[in-house]
């Protein structure tokens, strides 16, 4: 056997530093163990152990790590094997490789922990994370840096701040890297607040942040929402030259946009000289979130002309933007493209397909979509889309059915899928049916949350049971937030209720002041009741605050277009065209017994014009535009952004009888069907 000199270690130590290659490794690994040179250099071992998992080779590392003859009592050369399973995300491999090393005895140390607890850390493994940390305390090792900087990083990427906190809170020395470790726990575990109590604290100790903190203060603003902290961001980010990392400059639109502040997030898009997926992502995802889903289409356009290939994240954001726009001709097009493409469809983008046709009026493609995946590939969410579907067309029946099947083939609900059964009650009427779910909930180990109360609410209200509905709000174990109350304020403009909704309104103003739906709708419940005065100090009041109601827009697809009409609408090119029609339409509609409802025309003006103004609502101009231009045989498709009114839906029901048309409306809560002079909804809504 040759001896190794130091000459001849030092010659293969550089070789080793200097191979790239998969190949060349084997020999030098090869040439090392033929001439037992492996078994007289631990490091030169170690360094072959990194190299191979490295290259994706972690069985033939570990095959060395075995082969080696050497004292394995000293734990550098267990270290070096934790540390390439850990460094290349074989976590499994390296906690059955630290157990066995504590089972036989070798002691482990400030280089062994930090790596065990990444592999912790990596698959939010809490319960070996906590068995580590008691091994740290026993060996003696809590009070090292590294460790306990490990430590802390383990306990935020398993989402247990609290007990990531503790350990920050007792370390001796702590650098920038812990600092946004907790900085970034918090904000993953949104609590934005502290996460920016903890970035002022880096400053005060005169740390400089890198673009990782600055990344997660960006985040954790975005969900504050906060427009003023987020310029502030944005001005330290320039300060301190970070805008030019293409990471910062990503988050910083991102969190404008989170911020409601569109116009900067693409002000800073468009200064940016390169831009990758990320980037395009973030401004698309961010037209979402602020409801203006065709300029993310046009973005998309922008896009495909770009260097960045769309990937399935793309693809669930345009889904997402076609569902919201409820139009079924885009839905299916880019429905297309992904197909076209070849993009991996996975369970989530096939959920978000299935959504998107089941809001764009298309429950039946998304029926099939769902019968297509086999049932050992559905998951909670595959079930959750079609029950929400059933919900939202108004079949509460079928939602319920689809349910017990759900439970007999053995899938688990979730919060999801209670909000919607829940919600597919309540809009169906179907009362005993909701308590029976609600009262499940328990059994099936899912705790109620806020928003299962109000669903609840939403359910005895629409059933007319009002007093009902307040005593269960009055008994939540949860404080009540305002979709409780809108719930219940919603209930009592359909029901007339004024003294119940002044109540909800009180607690709504306060929760909400800014929200102009609140106002709009107890401002209609005075109007309703013909309280006039009452109506003309809440439209005050809304004025003061720079106020203003939410203009109603219909839209409805023609051919490749999709044409828009306003209420009163004189904008539209047709205006002229579809008021004679819709005026022609109330002659008809009346002579088969259809009775305006002129509690629906919310001004105080005399019966006549009243009636005049309701001929003119955006549903009405849209349906009529259909008729005058689509085939007999097509469906009238209409989106609205409001609640459809009661005269609208009682008009609509006359019109599919006299017309023979098929009429789909979306609203801004559910779809009515109206065919042969009747609702899907039974005129329950």
């Amino acid at each position: 056997m040759r001896r190794l000199g130091p000459s001849t270690e030092a010659f293969y130590d550089q070789l080793l530093k200097s191979c790239n290659f998969l190949a060349s490794l084997r020999q030098i690994h090869s040439y090392l163990t033929t001439s037992g040179l492996i078994n007289q250099a631990l490091h030169l071992g170690a360094k072959i152990i990194i190299k191979y998992t490295t290259y994706g080779e972690p069985n033939t590392a570990r095959s060395l790590f075995n082969s080696i003859h050497n004292d394995k009592s000293n734990s550098f050369l267990w270290n070096t094997m934790i540390r390439a399973y850990a460094n290349n995300g074989h976590c499994v491999e390296t906690l059955e490789l630290y157990s066995t090393m504590r089972r036989i005895g070798i002691s482990s140390n400030s280089y062994t922990f930090p790596f065990v607890l990444k592999a912790c850390a990596s698959k939010s493994l809490i319960l070996e994370g906590k068995v580590v940390h008691g091994d740290i305390i026993r060996t003696g090792f809590l009070s090292d840096s590294y460790v306990q900087a490990a430590l802390v990083d383990m306990y935020a990427k398993c989402g247990q701040t609290d007990d990531g906190c503790k350990v920050f809170d007792e370390m001796s020395v702590r650098d920038l890297v812990s600092w946004t470790v907790m900085i970034t726990a918090y904000e993953q575990a949104e609590k934005p607040e502290e996460a920016l109590i903890l970035f002022q604290k880096t400053q005060q100790e005169g740390l400089l942040s890198d673009s990782v903190t600055i990344v997660s203060v960006a985040s954790a603003v975005g969900q504050l929402g906060d427009v003023l902290k987020a310029q502030a961001v944005h001005g330290y980010a320039i300060c301190n030259a970070f805008l030019e990392d293409l990471c910062i400059q990503n988050s910083i639109v991102a969190m404008y946009a989170r911020c409601g502040n569109v116009e900067k997030a693409r002000l800073v898009f468009d200064m940016m000289e390169k831009r990758d997926l990320i980037s395009w992502n973030s401004m698309l995802s961010g037209y979402i979130q602020n409801g203006r889903a065709s300029e993310a289409l046009l973005l998309f356009d922008e896009m495909q002309n770009s260097d960045c290939k769309p990937n399935p994240v793309t693809a669930l954001i345009l889904v997402s933007a076609c569902a919201y726009l409820g139009s079924r001709q885009l839905g299916r097009k880019f429905h297309g493209y992904i197909i076209n493409s070849n993009m991996k469809i996975d369970a989530t983008l096939r959920n978000a397909v299935m959504d998107m046709y089941a809001k764009c009026g298309d429950l039946d493609t998304a029926e099939n979509m769902f019968n297509d995946i086999h049932p050992s590939e559905r998951n909670v969410s595959s079930w959750n889309v079609l029950i929400a579907g059933y919900g939202m067309h108004g079949h509460g029946r079928k939602a319920l059915e689809f349910f017990s099947q759900m439970l007999e083939e053995g899938v688990k609900p979730d919060h999801i899928t209670f909000t919607s059964i829940l919600s597919a009650c309540s809009h169906a009427g179907l009362i005993d049916e909701g308590r029976k779910c609600f009262a499940d909930m328990a059994k099936l180990s899912v705790k109620p949350e806020v928003k299962h109360y109000a669903c609840m609410v939403d359910m005895l209200g629409r059933a007319g049971c009002l007093y009902e509905a307040f005593d269960m709000i009055k008994q939540m174990p949860l404080l009540p937030n305002d979709s409780v109350w809108g719930a219940l304020l919603l209930a009592c403009r359909i029901h007339g209720n004024t003294e119940l909704g002044e109540i909800a309104a009180n607690y709504l103003f306060q929760l909400e002041p800014e929200h102009t739906g609140y106002f709009v709708l107890m401002s209609n419940i005075y109007a309703a009741s013909n309280k006039w005065r009452e109506v003309g100090k809440l439209r005050e009041d809304m004025k003061n605050k720079g106020l203003k109601k939410p203009a109603a827009f219909s839209v409805i697809e023609y051919g490749k277009d999709i044409q828009g009409f306003h209420t009163a609408d004189r904008v539209n090119p047709y205006w002229k065209e579809v008021h004679k029609k819709v005026e022609s339409m109330a002659v008809e509609i009346k002579m088969a017994g259809y009775v305006p409802d002129l509690s629906c025309a919310l001004h105080d003006v005399e019966d006549e014009d009243r009636e005049h103004m309701l001929y003119y609502h955006s549903e009405k101009l849209a349906v009529a535009f259909g008729i005058m231009n689509l085939t007999p045989e097509a469906v009238i498709q209409v989106t609205k952004n409001l609640r459809v009114c009661n005269d609208c839906h009682s008009a609509f029901r006359f019109i599919s009888y006299i017309y023979r048309r098929k009429i789909i409306v979306r609203d801004a809560n559910r779809f009515h069907h109206f065919e042969g002079g009747t609702c899907s909804c039974n005129d329950y809504w």
